[in-house]
């Protein structure tokens, strides 16, 4: 059996544009700031008071999301 993965045509347009976007200065511009969101939530994490949940679960989200925001976009990109 392959290990090859079959992409439908969506999925394959798909993942031809995330390629360029990715390659393009742009991208690198939209990943910087994305980091620095990232990196910016976890900073005010340093001095929120420890009984804020809330203020404590927005930034740890925040972080999360961007992970999940900058893998989905280059993931994709991988596929063809």
């Amino acid at each position: 059996m392959s290990d090859e993965i079959r992409l439908d045509d969506e999925r394959a347009k798909e993942s031809r544009i995330c390629k360029r976007g990715v390659e393009s200065d742009f991208w690198q511009v939209v990943r910087s700031m994305l980091t620095q969101l990232k990196d910016s939530a976890k900073d005010a994490l340093v001095s929120v008071d420890p009984s804020d949940v809330s203020t404590i679960a927005q930034c740890q989200m925040t972080a999360k999301v961007v992970d999940q925001l900058i893998n989905a976009v280059e993931d994709t990109a991988r596929l063809t």
